[in-house]
């Protein structure tokens, strides 16, 4: 079993007394490590995080806590504990929820876009397809024309001697450079036609 790491928070040079602050904080790191090591279970991590944010929190206080009776400190430190591991979780969930939402956001960008797309392609005929056929290289041409008659991306796959997933891949770059080969030509016909 591995030992528990100890936390140096407020570690005054050997030989050096600390102020009232140091010694306050020492004193209660052990309970602070307890309390947030419950409440912080399957993220352990944060346990050392959490304990410098209370102390941080009990410094900022100092001048009023430092007169209160040791238990009333243990409290305090108690309560602002649950706070800050509070505090953390909401702000995890606050940072998922807008993740989250600018995923939505980016999808439905992208619905919109190919929405545009589809409507940008329709000005685009089959003799503008084979004119452009002419520009890619042999082997995506070939690829290309052999879908185009229907066949398989198997059957494609025999009659070229490669992969299916070459076909595939062969097919996507067609694509892709048939679109932008034509890009021009769907967009200026729908400018025209929306004259």
């Amino acid at each position: 079993m591995r030992a528990r790491p100890r936390l140096r928070v407020v570690e005054p040079p050997s030989g050096v007394p600390g102020t009232d602050f140091e010694v306050f904080a020492r004193q209660f790191q052990p309970v602070l490590f307890a309390i947030l090591r419950k409440y912080c279970v399957g993220i352990e991590h944060e346990v050392e995080d959490l304990v410098h944010d209370v102390l941080l929190r009990a410094l900022l206080q100092w001048e009023h806590l430092k007169h209160w009776e040791s238990y009333k400190q243990r409290f305090w430190l108690g309560r602002v504990a649950e706070n800050c591991f509070l505090d953390r979780c909401r702000r995890r969930k606050s940072e998922a929820d807008r993740l989250r939402n600018l995923l939505e956001l980016h999808e439905e960008a992208e619905h919109i876009d190919e929405a545009a797309q589809d409507e940008l392609w329709c000005h685009v005929g089959e003799d503008d397809v084979k004119r452009a056929l002419g520009f890619l290289s042999p082997r995506l041409r070939l690829t290309f024309e052999l879908y185009l008659q229907g066949m398989s991306y198997a059957r494609i796959a025999r009659e070229t001697g490669v992969s299916p997933g070459t076909v595939g891949a062969r097919l996507h770059h067609a694509r892709l450079e048939l679109r932008e080969l034509l890009r021009e030509t769907a967009e200026r016909r729908r400018r025209e036609r929306g004259r």
